[in-house]
């Protein structure tokens, strides 16, 4: 989050920068003329909006003229500055980095006050755009809730799946998880009627590492079960069984004691 709040930060900042470097203007003093004898920069600078990060060029043959940046008063009185503080390139540049008054002679001769080079200009601050919406980086989507069936019962006999589902929300990208031992269980996937019924598919349909991870994918209804015969269920079956043998064997053995008494009887006779 740190980092997407710098990021937009140094984003405005740079579109800030690029405003301001695309917007900033150059004036060649003079425009054609340059900066020369008897010309009326007073008249050229009027009408003119000069801003903060505008460019001056002073453009005159080097070594008959100069630029000395003075103030109001040595402005007035044409005063020139020590030899040091000139210009004297021919092709000078000055970059207005604050808003306020700027005053600008020659100092060449008598070329300010007889001459008229001098130029006063009034440069206005830069009026800053708006800073750009941009909108921060998406949340990561959620990656889905992770639901283990039964919670810490897990798969297994004789729990209530139904009441353990009631009140929970299932959406598209959740997980379930069916956990249990190895061998024990098995998941399969049915359809309602499968369901219902109880009724089993096709073994290699059968989810059974004992964690078997299934991403809901698709919204609708879902049923699972389980497709091993309960081990309830398999002793039942072979408590009948064996109570149906008991049953038999009595049968047969008290119908043949019966006929062996039957014959000892008649024969005593």
């Amino acid at each position: 989050m740190a980092s997407n709040t710098w990021s937009i930060i140094f984003l405005a900042a740079t579109l800030v920068a690029l405003a301001s470097s695309v917007s900033a203007k150059v004036f060649t003093v003079g425009d054609e003329k340059g900066w020369t004898l008897n010309f009326d920069y007073e008249a050229w600078a009027k009408g003119k909006e000069f801003v903060v990060g505008d460019q001056l060029v002073f453009k005159y043959a080097a070594g008959k003229h100069n630029v000395f940046r003075v103030n109001g008063t040595l402005f007035q009185q044409c005063s020139i500055p020590p030899t040091n503080e000139a210009l004297t390139s021919g092709y000078d540049v000055i970059t207005l980095a604050t808003p306020g008054r700027k005053w600008y002679i020659c100092g060449v001769g008598s070329h300010c006050e007889s001459g008229g080079m001098k130029l006063f200009i009034n440069v206005l601050p830069q009026s800053v755009p708006p800073t750009p919406l941009v909108s921060p980086a998406p949340s990561p989507v959620p990656s889905g809730k992770m639901f283990v069936v039964g919670d810490n019962y897990g798969w297994t006999l004789n729990f209530d799946y139904q009441a353990w589902a009631t009140g929970k929300e299932f959406v598209v990208g959740d997980k379930l998880v069916f956990r249990y031992p190895i061998g024990k269980h098995n998941v399969f996937r049915v359809n309602g009627t499968q369901f219902q019924q109880c009724t089993i598919p096709a073994v290699n349909e059968a989810l059974t590492s004992g964690y078997d991870v299934i991403s809901l994918a698709t919204p609708g209804r879902k049923w699972y079960i389980c497709g091993v015969v309960s081990s309830f269920s398999a002793m039942e079956y072979l408590f009948y069984l064996s109570e149906f043998l008991y049953v038999t064997a009595s049968l047969l053995f008290t119908m043949i004691f019966s006929n062996l008494l039957y014959s000892y009887v008649l024969d005593s006779w």
